[in-house]
């Protein structure tokens, strides 16, 4: 009797989850140290610039006593060490401080303005995510070609301008010149909207930041896919495909693409700490509300736990990005759950 072939576990059997429960497990161990390695830099890296918060606190010409007593109050006068045991002990329950300048718990300050960059950077990935793919697909059905040329040029020069440039050209153009979006905010300041009418007014605001955001990310969406694609593309399931009679179309999408879209997943995970950082400028120069508009303000002000809560906000919010992406790698490639 011929023995029976040992079947490997699927992606949808209980072999293939808990693989994917190890891989997760495996990740939250990686980073917790990680996490900790950027608490201690940002605290003492923040405590390196210059600039005394209680003097910016106290105002013009503070009294010596006044200035020993707002850093009493705030823990400054302590030294850095201590502070940093004190602030790490709290950090771990949740609790990042009092903001100096604005007096209110940091992650209150945090939770409040982190709606807003999170509508600022789910749209720009989103925008990013289809143009970025479609495009290098694009690219990679018509390689050597003049499409393909164009698309290539476009990509690298949308890499090379800097977003607060870019953001300003479209400020000028379409609410300028052209008036047809709001220059900055993130709801219309005169009126208020309610329901529906209130979506269509932050979308019409959203508009002109996503795609100021979105520009970098969506040209190394497309570069990396059309990389991808091209090397899906002259492999020999394509060619054994091609000789069965495989419709084009599906040739490209259902064949090729599936082989590719790990590349363009991975590129999305790995740019969202840029997207992420990349919202500080286009906040300021759009006017939004959220996290970037707390961290300019935050370094002017030398307001230290506000700035460090911000920075380990960010960095977990990271973190937990790049966790996802490498779950959505493993469900889409087995391989990766080894």
């Amino acid at each position: 009797m011929r023995p029976r072939a040992r079947i490997s576990p699927s992606p949808h059997r209980p072999g293939g989850n808990g693989r994917v429960l190890k891989l997760l497990l495996r990740r939250l161990a990686m980073s917790l140290p990680l996490v900790f390695a950027v608490v201690t830099l940002t605290f003492f890296l923040v405590r390196l610039a210059p600039g005394d918060p209680a003097a910016i606190l106290a105002g013009e010409a503070p009294s010596p006593e006044f200035l020993a007593e707002i850093r009493a109050e705030y823990g400054l006068d302590q030294p850095q060490w201590r502070q940093f045991l004190a602030y790490l002990t709290k950090a771990a329950t949740g609790d990042f401080g009092t903001s100096i300048y604005l007096g209110r718990p940091v992650f209150s300050v945090i939770w409040e303005r982190f709606p807003a960059t999170v509508v600022l950077t789910i749209a720009s990935m989103v925008l990013a995510s289809i143009l970025g793919t479609a495009l290098g697909v694009l690219a990679a059905r018509h390689a050597g070609n003049r499409l393909d040329t164009v698309i290539s040029a476009g990509s690298l020069l949308g890499y090379s301008i800097p977003g607060f440039w870019i953001g300003q050209l479209l400020v000028i153009l379409f609410a300028v010149e052209l008036d047809w979006l709001p220059a900055s905010g993130m709801t219309t300041a005169r009126v208020t909207y309610t329901g529906f009418a209130h979506v269509l007014d932050v979308g019409r605001h959203l508009i002109l930041p996503a795609v100021t955001l979105a520009i970098f990310l969506l040209t190394m969406i497309a570069r990396f896919t059309r990389t991808a694609m091209i090397e899906a593309l002259n492999q020999d399931f394509i060619l054994v495909a091609t000789a069965k009679g495989v419709s084009p179309r599906r040739l490209l999408w259902h064949h090729a693409f599936r082989n590719a879209v790990v590349t363009t997943v991975t590129v999305i995970g790995l740019e969202f700490g840029a997207v992420l950082s990349g919202t500080v400028v286009v906040e300021i120069v759009f006017g939004w509300p959220g996290l970037g508009r707390v961290f300019y303000d935050a370094i002017n002000r030398r307001d230290f736990p506000l700035l460090t809560g911000a920075f380990i906000f960010s960095s977990v919010v990271v973190i937990a990005a790049n966790t996802v992406s490498d779950l959505v790698c493993a469900a889409l490639d087995p391989r990766i759950r080894r």
